[in-house]
């Protein structure tokens, strides 16, 4: 048998692409899912029934306490020894040589680290559309810019991120035209492409998987909701949250026909007590799969002080409310 690809995941739309890119493949990959995503123990129990994984699990990452030395030159000398430690002693471990190529998205994260600690080669995912195309890339300019980079590069002395520690054999890029960090490393793989091409197999895929409610056969004019966790970044009360998207849905009559909620990933309110006709989906669901993979379109779609309609392809209508604007409907 040949050896599996592995995908390491921090993210619920990380997971919804290497779902994609492991069905696109035709083999059976392995897939780690940390302990950030939430509820990422039944997003694994899913995946298993989709069967398209010969292996999957979860990482949790609460089980390990980093270490900390306060003189920087002995932390710098010990500190892969001392999370490798660390992570194994949670009951984790990856063994390097068992897949063909390891894929990672964040590789500052912790399992990114670990990887580190055991000097093994992977391949840095593009996180989104075009993270590696931007003009400046202030993380990596900073980084490069401390005394004895190059020696520590060289040696594999602590922890480089963003693609610049020594074992990364590739960096994937949507453009490789507009990528100017990494020439020699780089890798075409654009997810915008992947999104756009979804066959109607991979869409009922994703929608099993991250849809968990059956959907209305009937959706003519269906407006959506796309929520803002004002309460959760301490900017508004609950009642005033409340109060706001009672108005907008108000103004713009949004229920006047099937009515969907998205919560933003921190939103944790049960929007069932304001609006119990309403479809509420996963707070974790990737906004993707909504704009890609619903077998329909929506009449309206409406958010406030969010950038979740920058992209949206899904809807005949989009209104992005300021807060102000938004506050002015409460009259």
């Amino acid at each position: 048998m040949a050896k599996p690809d592995l995908y390491i995941c921090h993210t619920a739309y990380q997971v919804m692409i290497d779902l994609l890119r492991t069905l696109r493949s035709g083999e059976k990959s392995a897939l780690i899912i940390s302990s950030t995503v939430p509820d990422a123990k039944t997003l694994a129990a899913r995946l298993e029934a989709l069967g398209c994984f010969f292996e999957i699990r979860v990482f949790d990452e609460s089980q390990c306490s980093m270490p900390n030395i306060e003189n920087p030159a002995l932390m710098a000398l010990l500190q892969h020894k001392l999370e490798k430690h660390e992570v194994e002693r949670s009951g984790f471990s990856i063994y390097p040589p068992r897949y063909r190529t390891i894929y990672i998205h964040n590789d500052w994260s912790l399992l990114g680290r670990y990887l580190q600690d055991l000097g093994a080669h992977y391949t840095l995912c593009e996180d989104t559309f075009a993270s590696t195309c931007w003009q400046r890339h202030p993380l990596l300019e900073n980084q490069r810019a401390v005394p004895g980079f190059a020696r520590r590069q060289s040696r594999g002395i602590g922890y480089l991120y963003w693609g610049d520690y020594r074992g990364v054999d590739a960096v994937e890029t949507e453009d490789p035209s507009r990528c100017l960090i990494f020439k020699g490393k780089l890798v075409h793989d654009s997810k915008a492409a992947l999104l756009h091409s979804l066959t109607e197999e991979e869409k009922t895929a994703l929608c099993g998987v991250f849809i968990t409610q059956a959907l209305p056969q009937a959706v003519e004019g269906a407006s959506i909701l796309m929520t803002h966790s004002f309460v959760q970044d301490g900017t508004m009360s609950q009642t005033k949250q409340n109060a706001l998207w009672i108005a907008v849905a108000d103004h713009y009559h949004l229920e006047d026909g099937p009515f969907f909620i998205k919560p933003h990933p921190r939103d944790i309110f049960d929007y069932s007590q304001l609006f119990p006709d309403a479809i509420i989906l996963e707070r974790t669901m990737p906004s993707e799969v909504l704009n890609f993979a619903l077998p329909f379109r929506f009449a309206r779609a409406v958010t406030v002080q969010s950038t979740a309609l920058a992209g949206f392809e899904a809807a005949d209508e989009k209104i992005s409310l300021t807060l102000p604007e938004a506050e002015a409907l409460l009259g």
